[in-house]
């Protein structure tokens, strides 16, 4: 087959190392090991947090030390992920990733890429008002950036290796079905970004952006043969997400540069009959829009 007729010509090689022990009993166990130890690792990172004011901050995440460290935590199951696949397939850390020097050139070319795309936009209307907004000091934000950036690698990063490496790997072993390999772990990936909502209907928003995101990642894993495209975007996205603007009080808020006054999470808490407005529709075609121009801007990179 052609290279013009084949989009994916690197991802055979990319997922190899999943024939060693392609067994679907085998991914079920990994799957639910993983869950377990991903819904443990924040009782994991309490017991070592000895002081009231340190565990007040885990547990509200507001601060900028409760923000990072909750992002953090993903590496306990990104580790347990690691030792899961080493024990039931038999193979290591890098076999989930792809070629080192591939994938390094990759992330490092998508993030860059994503990131002015997504700069670009915050210059296009509609603006937000920041008269409203508190803004922090910019010299001790901008020290927090490599920081925030590093601790956020660790989060995509486990989450990629999930659902892009591991779950596409294993799965592509069973069966060549776009829908198999691209498909579930994307639906499985949305899925779990469904409890970011307030309620029904802004969690199904979440659901859906998460897994068109996890459709474009599965794509740029498949061209390029790594997951570096995929991380990259997935940092640049997450990065743009949590160090611009937030709402003061709300989890996740304390590394944004701006914070805007505090709302009651209840008034997003619609029911499921909010999704038949055009302004629902509206916002989920942005939302779409947002992904493929990610996408797009990350194709253009690995020139894939």
């Amino acid at each position: 087959m052609s290279r013009m007729s084949d989009p994916y010509p690197h991802h055979r090689a990319f997922f190899q190392p999943a024939a060693r022990a392609p067994q679907l009993w085998r991914v079920v166990l990994v799957v639910v090991g993983f869950e377990l130890i991903f819904a443990l690792s924040s009782d994991i990172t309490f017991v070592f947090l000895t002081g009231l004011e340190a565990q007040e901050a885990y547990i509200t995440w507001v601060s900028a030390f409760g923000t990072l460290l909750q992002f953090l935590t993903f590496g306990i199951g990104g580790a347990g992920l690691v030792m899961l696949v080493n024990l039931m397939h038999g193979r290591g850390f890098w076999s989930l990733i792809g070629p080192k020097h591939a994938t390094r050139q990759d992330l490092i070319a998508v993030g860059l890429a994503v990131a002015a795309v997504l700069g670009a936009q915050e210059l296009l209307p509609p603006w937000y008002d920041l008269s409203i907004a508190q803004m922090r000091g910019f010299a001790g934000w901008v020290l927090l950036i490599p920081i925030t950036l590093a601790v956020l690698l660790v989060q995509v990063g486990t989450e990629e290796l999930m659902f892009r490496g591991y779950l596409q790997q294993q799965l592509a072993c069973l069966s060549r079905r776009r829908w198999v390999w691209m498909g579930i772990p994307s639906v499985l990936f949305g899925s779990l970004h469904y409890w970011n909502g307030q309620g029904p209907a802004e969690g199904a928003i979440w659901a859906l952006w998460a897994t068109m995101l996890g459709v474009a990642c599965a794509d740029l894993t498949a061209r390029a043969g790594n997951l570096g495209p995929a991380i990259g975007l997935h940092l640049a996205n997450n990065a743009f997400a949590i160090l611009l603007y937030a709402i003061a009080g709300w989890p996740g808020s304390g590394v944004a540069l701006f914070l805007f006054p505090y709302e009651d999470p209840a008034i997003y808490s619609d029911g499921l009959e909010a999704l038949a407005t055009p302004a629902t529709a509206w916002l989920v075609a942005l939302r779409g829009l947002s992904v493929f121009v990610m996408w797009l801007a990350a194709r253009i990179a690995i020139r894939r």
